[in-house]
C-alpha cells in the first residue's frame, strides 16, 4: 500500500512539473503591435512597426523578487515579424531579396530579452522600418497587417509561444523606379581626420576594416566588406547594385571602419532621387576628409523592360 501511495505521489509531482513547463493561456507578452504609415526614415517613405514586450506577466507568475529575478535574468525571448495581405505573406520587391531574414518573404527576426528591475519589469520596445519600395505590391491602395510570433523560455524553463496581429492598416503604395549604383574604387587615407591610425594592431597593418553599405532608411540593401585594407577596387568589372526606390526616396551610402566594440564612420553620400532624371548618370565629386579618392556613380530608370536581377550584396 505504501508503495502505491509513493508511486501516485511521484506521478502527481511529475505531472505538475510537466504542466509548469508551459505558459498558461492569456499570458500575452506582446499585447499589441502598432503600425505608423507614411513614416519617413532618413529620407525614405514606408511604415514603422513598434512591438512592445510586456514582462509584467512574469511578475504575476513569480510574485517574490528572488523568483522574478531568476525568471527574468535567465530568460531568452525572440520573435519574428511578417507582413501579410489577407492570408498571404508579402514577398520582397526587386533588389530586396537579401535585405530581410528570409530571402523569399518579408520577415524580420528580433530578440526581446527583459531587463531585471526590483520595482517592475520594464517594457521593451522594438521598432522596425519597412520601405514601401521593398514590398512586392502594385502601386495604389493596399491593406496589410503585421503578425508577430513570439517564443522563448523564462529562467525556470517555462516555455512561451504567442501570436499577435496588428490591426489592418491602409496606405497608398507610390510608383517605383530602379536605382542603380556602380562602384569602381574607394581609397581611404592611411590616417583618419584626427591624424590617428584607423586600427592599432600589434602585428600587421593599421588599416581599417572597410564596410560599404547602401541603405534605404535604416534597411541595408547592398554591402561590400573588405577587412584590413585601405582600398576597395574593381579594376576590371565594377560592382553593380540594383533595387527599387519609391518616388522622392533618398538612398544613403555609408563607408565605415567596423570593429567588434564600435564602428568609426569614414564617409557618407546621399542621392536624392527626386532630383535625378531617368537614365542620367550622377556622381558625387565633393572631396571627403578621410578619403584619398573614390569613384562610383548612380542613376534611376523606369521598370518597363527591365529584367529583375537580384542586387549584389
Amino acid at each position: 500500500m505504501r508503495q502505491i501511495i509513493l508511486c501516485l505521489t511521484l506521478l502527481s509531482g511529475f505531472a505538475f512539473g510537466q504542466k509548469s513547463l508551459k505558459a498558461e493561456a492569456g499570458e500575452n507578452i506582446i499585447p499589441e503591435i502598432s503600425v505608423q504609415t507614411d513614416y519617413v526614415e532618413n529620407g525614405v517613405k514606408g511604415f514603422r512597426i513598434t512591438t512592445t514586450c510586456d514582462y509584467n506577466v512574469l511578475r504575476k507568475k513569480y510574485a517574490a523578487d528572488s523568483l522574478l529575478e531568476r525568471a527574468l535574468i535567465h530568460s531568452k525571448f525572440a520573435f519574428k515579424l511578417g507582413v501579410f495581405q489577407d492570408t498571404a505573406q508579402i514577398k520582397p520587391a526587386f533588389g530586396y531579396q537579401r535585405a530581410f531574414d528570409k530571402n523569399d518573404l518579408i520577415e524580420i527576426r528580433q530578440t526581446c530579452n527583459p531587463v531585471y528591475s526590483d520595482s517592475k519589469p520594464a517594457l521593451i520596445s522594438n521598432t522596425v522600418f519597412i520601405p514601401y519600395a521593398s514590398l512586392k505590391l502594385k502601386e495604389g491602395k493596399q491593406t496589410l497587417f503585421v503578425s508577430a510570433d513570439l517564443s522563448g523560455k523564462d529562467g525556470f524553463n517555462t516555455t512561451y509561444k504567442q501570436n499577435t496581429r496588428s490591426a489592418a492598416f491602409t496606405f497608398i503604395k507610390p510608383p517605383t523606379k530602379i536605382f542603380e549604383c556602380t562602384l569602381d574604387s574607394l581609397i581611404v587615407k592611411t590616417l583618419d581626420n584626427n591624424g590617428q591610425a584607423w586600427d592599432h594592431e600589434l602585428f600587421g597593418t593599421d588599416a581599417p576594416d572597410l564596410d560599404f553599405s547602401l541603405k534605404m532608411g535604416d534597411l541595408e540593401v547592398g554591402n561590400i566588406h573588405k577587412g584590413n585594407s585601405y582600398t576597395i577596387l574593381f579594376p576590371e568589372k565594377p560592382r553593380i547594385f540594383r533595387f527599387l526606390v519609391s518616388e522622392n526616396d533618398e538612398v544613403t551610402i555609408f563607408l565605415t571602419d567596423t570593429d567588434d566594440a564600435f564602428h568609426d564612420p569614414i564617409a557618407s553620400w546621399r542621392f536624392d532621387t527626386s532630383n535625378m532624371k531617368d537614365g542620367i548618370v550622377y556622381e558625387q565629386k565633393d572631396s571627403k576628409q578621410n578619403m584619398k579618392a573614390f569613384s562610383f556613380k548612380c542613376k534611376v530608370g523606369k521598370i518597363a523592360g527591365q529584367k529583375e536581377v537580384e542586387s549584389s550584396k
